[in-house]
């Protein structure tokens, strides 16, 4: 035990001072960790490491890539969209190289380059399968937002005439004085954004308007399908054997002016199936003259010989001034209305006295036009956009008009589908040949009943699968429609 005196006191407080400096000096002596500011990537949200200066890496993928600014003929290439470089604080992490990190990044995920992109969203279009379809959303990505302006310009002008669109753009459409259109307005459809941005360089990137404007109106930028023309072919024959419309094969082949242009033979045609990104409408305003065919009336005179036939009363074509207004979407027409009709020239009936039976009636050639006239014919028989339109669409009319029967004949059909048909009306006419009456607001006829050639059956209307008020109107023949019947046209009917 040792005694403390001030002696001792002293030498403890001595030793104490001197262990506390060592201290002092050795704490003094160690050197510190100093905080770094650099940059962490990630690539998809996964870290690759940390650098230490984020412009030293855009630098450095930049400087890498010349082939990928030849190739696009731009002056800088960027990083991947990808791939964030976000800054931190470390103290002792390990720090890459600018070239350990583009090696890691550079096979895995595209580099992009600065241009522009385009969205076109898609608008409702009714289908077959489902009146509620909406057409695709498409992203496209040039380098110029010029490009894409300057070829949806083009893409306009494969439905609408240039001369027409240019007069409509510059206001400088003439008045119509006796018969003519103008056109009242012209717009897209669809909804379209155009954002400056980093492109990735594996997308297809258009760099000219010839690519692009293709591209818009076939939704390929693969060739077409050809055709060698062979002796006797018309536009109107070429295009249904294709089936496609003569209006695809005009914008496919503009150098011909209408279907009614002259094919020889040898010569190479273009069948392009049109499947445009993006849906341009045009509304008309257009005065005509239509010609209303005569009607025939048959009269029956005991006092003259079986087969003995007398004309008393020459027939005579009746021509109507028409006002109509016209809406179309990428040159099809969607709706047609029949705004006013005036009377030039009246129809006078043919009247022919026949000997041998006692009754008259009035007759129509051998089948009788199904709607009032004057009407309009809003969709051929024809191939559209890869489908066949099996039968016409007569328009103009108005909703709740009468529809007629084409020809006597026994209803097999009269029902409802709430989609496609609407209310539809099938009649067989006898030697294999049926006639189809669709989309009806009425039907006034049933299954199993005679029905005379010229009979009202129904109502127009805008039933199932129906773009605006209008009948469609079918000939089959061989057979039940769809069913194993061959669809004709029925315009031939009345030629």
């Amino acid at each position: 035990m040792i005694k403390l005196n001030k002696k001792n006191i002293g030498y403890v407080l001595i030793a104490f001072f001197c262990s506390i400096g060592l201290l002092l000096v050795g704490f003094h002596d160690k050197e510190q960790p100093v905080p770094k500011e650099v940059y962490r990537v990630y690539l998809e949200g996964e870290s690759i490491g940390l650098i230490e200066s984020k412009e030293e890496l855009e630098n450095y993928i930049d400087q890498e890539q010349e082939m990928l600014k030849e190739k696009y003929q731009v002056d800088k290439v960027y990083p991947p969209k990808d791939l964030d470089i976000v800054k931190e604080i470390t103290y002792d992490e390990q720090i890459y190289s600018p070239q350990y990190v583009y090696n890691k990044i550079k096979d895995i995920t595209p580099f992009t380059i600065n241009g522009y992109t385009i969205t076109i969203h898609g608008v409702k279009q009714q289908t077959e399968e489902d009146k509620d379809a909406m057409t695709p959303t498409e992203t496209i990505y040039v380098l110029d937002k010029d490009i894409f302006t300057n070829s949806v310009d083009k893409t306009i002008r494969s439905f609408i005439p240039s001369e027409e669109y240019d007069s409509f753009l510059n206001e400088t459409q003439e008045e119509i004085v006796d018969t003519g259109k103008y056109i009242e307005d012209i717009r897209i459809e669809n909804k379209i954004t155009i954002k400056k941005d980093n492109i990735p360089a594996d997308e297809m990137i258009f760099t000219n308007e010839e690519d692009l404007s293709k591209y818009l109106l076939f939704g390929t930028l693969e060739d077409q399908k050809t055709y060698i023309v062979q002796e006797g072919d018309t536009i109107e024959d070429v295009s249904f054997a294709n089936k496609i419309s003569p209006e695809e094969f005009l914008i496919s082949n503009p150098s011909f002016k209408d279907a009614n242009s002259l094919l020889y033979p040898g010569q190479e045609v273009t069948l392009g199936i049109l499947q445009p990104k993006f849906q341009t409408i045009e509304e008309e305003h257009v005065v005509e003259l239509q010609e209303q065919k005569y009607e025939t009336e048959i009269r029956y005179d005991n006092n003259m010989y079986v087969g003995q036939t007398e004309v008393i009363q020459e027939g005579e074509n009746g021509v109507n001034k028409v006002t109509k207004k016209v809406q179309k979407a990428n040159g099809e027409i969607l709706s047609a209305v029949i705004a006013s009709t005036e009377e030039v020239k009246p129809m006078v009936k043919e009247i022919i006295v026949k000997g041998g039976k006692s009754s008259s009636h009035i007759d129509v050639g051998d089948w009788a036009w199904p709607t009032n006239f004057p009407y309009i014919i809003t969709s051929p028989f024809a191939w559209r956009w890869g489908s066949l339109h099996d039968g016409v669409d007569i328009s103009g009319t108005g909703e709740g008009s009468p529809i007629r029967a084409a020809k006597s004949g026994v209803v097999i059909t009269s029902a409802y589908q709430s989609w496609p048909n609407g209310h539809y009306i099938y009649i067989d006419h006898g030697n294999g040949y049926i006639t189809t009456y669709l989309h009806m607001s009425a039907r006034y006829v049933s299954e199993g009943e005679q029905v005379e050639k010229g009979q009202i059956i129904g109502a127009m209307g805008h039933t199932g699968w129906a773009t605006g008020t209008h009948l469609h109107f079918g000939l089959f023949k061989g057979g039940y429609p769809y069913r194993g019947g061959t669809a004709l046209n029925p315009m031939g009917l009345y030629q």
